[in-house]
C-alpha cells in the first residue's frame, strides 16, 4: 500500500464516521425529546425503557468516538510502518504518535468521553426528575 492509498482509506472512513456520528446525534436528539415528554403519570415502564435507549445511545457515541482515535491513530501507525516522509504524514504521525500497534478503548479520548458523561448526566437527569 502506498502513502496515496493510506490517506484514500482514512478519507472513506472519515465520510462514514461523520454519517454516523449524525445517526447518532439525531437519535440522541429523540432521547432529549422523549424525555422531555415524560410526565409524572408515565408508568415506570416508560422512565426504564427510554433510559436503556438512552444509555444504547451513549454507547453508540463513544464507540463512534473511539473508532475515529483508533483510526487516525492506525494511519499514523500505516504511514510510519511505510515510512512515509511528505510534511503531511510525517505532521500527522507526530500528532497522532507511532508508537505500537494502536488498540480500541471506548475513553480513549477523555474530551469526547467527558462530552458524553455531561450528556448522561443531563440525559437520566431529565428521565428520573420528579415533576
Amino acid at each position: 500500500m502506498d502513502e496515496f492509498q493510506i490517506w484514500s482509506v482514512l478519507s472513506s472512513f472519515l465520510i462514514s464516521n461523520a454519517l454516523y456520528q449524525a445517526g447518532v446525534f439525531f437519535i440522541l436528539w429523540v432521547a432529549f425529546r422523549a424525555a422531555n415528554q415524560l410526565t409524572s403519570e408515565d408508568p415506570m415502564m416508560n422512565r426504564v425503557l427510554l433510559s436503556l435507549f438512552s444509555a444504547g445511545i451513549i454507547f453508540n457515541g463513544l464507540t463512534v468516538s473511539a473508532l475515529l482515535t483508533l483510526n487516525l491513530q492506525s494511519t499514523a501507525h500505516s504511514l510510519s510502518q511505510m515510512g512515509a516522509s511528505s510534511a503531511n504524514a510525517v505532521r500527522f504521525m507526530a500528532d497522532w504518535g507511532v508508537e505500537g500497534v494502536p488498540a480500541m478503548s471506548l475513553v480513549s479520548n477523555p474530551i469526547m468521553a467527558g462530552w458524553w458523561l455531561v450528556v448522561a448526566i443531563m440525559l437520566f437527569g431529565k428521565i428520573w426528575q420528579s415533576k
